[in-house]
């Protein structure tokens, strides 16, 4: 299995390059054209990817047409779990991915998502400078971020406390494992095609799910009619390019890169702000209730889900947790 791997990722390498090397009509040298293939998790006409199209825009006309992108698609195009892989390798240049693809070879990465602060205030705080170093050791460039919102909890019945949870089984993913093991929750990893049968007949009660945007439209909220309001970490879904490739740029041309990457993220921290905003008052229409818990049981249930990670990130990488802490935690 893992020669197969490798073989496709070769014969992927070597259909890329001729293929960059085809589209991109260069004399070589600083500031010269340069063509970087990118794919994506998600498909290229998925709502969550619509800023995407508006970054690829921004970093074309930043470096004057000189740095084009050719995202090529999702896992169509490769599977998710070689995404990384194949940029790491050179196989493509850019990677819009989360950072469950590589948490395993950088652990620290998990902070991305315990981050407090909007994309904005983690460049300024430090962070950001901080996670391009990290991000080096795996080869690897962090260019930013390309989603926000936060994870609720959408449940089939209401609840008043974080001890109606323990027992309840819960449509999840991996990356809510230990959060949910601390609330007693049964984790539950279903097909996304499942989802609306499993929600009807009882197997879970309920599931967790980032942002608003894509529940009602998939059905989910037929017989899930309550959100708890109570939003924890952050989207995790990041750019990341081959460290060479990114070598391969300009000075200036990098440096117009990164400036039109902070400025994107503004932008697209908005556009999803506005959207979800839109989606809230169509799930009120259909009947969704966005619920509340008292204060004690709020604090307790936020609290559960940060220190748990962070008890983890302790046990992974001792020597970071304080200062990743000082970079992504709002003083109280």
């Amino acid at each position: 299995m893992k020669m197969k791997k490798t073989f496709y990722l070769v014969v992927l390498t070597c259909l890329l390059v001729l293929s960059s090397a085809c589209s991109a009509q260069s004399s070589g040298g600083e500031g010269s054209d340069i063509t970087l293939n990118a794919v994506s998790f998600l498909a290229k006409d998925h709502p969550l990817t619509a800023t995407l199209h508006d970054w690829k825009d921004r970093v074309e006309e930043a470096t004057d047409g000189r740095v084009k992108v050719n995202w090529r698609g999702g896992a169509d195009v490769i599977p998710i779990g070689e995404q990384f892989e194949a940029m790491q390798s050179g196989a493509i240049d850019i990677n819009f991915t989360y950072i469950g693809q590589y948490q395993s070879l950088m652990p620290e990465s998990l902070s991305i998502a315990l981050s407090q602060f909007q994309p904005w205030e983690e460049r300024e705080q430090g962070f950001y400078d901080y996670m391009v170093e990290r991000h080096k050791e795996l080869d690897v460039m962090y260019i930013g971020r390309w989603l926000t919102g936060s994870p609720r909890l959408w449940l089939n019945e209401p609840i008043d406390a974080v001890s109606d949870l323990k027992g309840m089984s819960i449509r999840s993913a991996p990356n809510y494992n230990r959060f949910f093991e601390a609330l007693g929750i049964n984790s539950k990893m279903i097909d996304p095609s499942e989802v609306y049968t499993s929600l009807q007949t009882g197997v879970v009660k309920g599931f967790v799910y980032g942002g608003f945007s894509g529940p009602r439209k998939d059905g989910w909220t037929d017989s899930t009619k309550y959100v708890v309001d109570h939003p924890f970490w952050t989207q995790n879904c990041v750019i990341l390019m081959n460290n060479s490739k990114w070598g391969d740029i300009s000075e200036e041309d990098q440096k117009a890169i990164i400036e039109a990457t902070a400025e994107y993220e503004e932008y697209m921290v908005d556009y999803y702000k506005k959207q979800d905003k839109k989606e809230i008052e169509e799930l009120k229409a259909n009947g969704v209730e966005l619920i509340e818990l008292p204060e004690p049981e709020a604090e307790k249930f936020l609290e559960t889900a940060y220190e748990t990670e962070w008890k983890h990130l302790e046990g992974e990488v001792p020597e970071l947790v304080d200062k990743l802490r000082e970079l992504t935690t709002k003083p109280d």
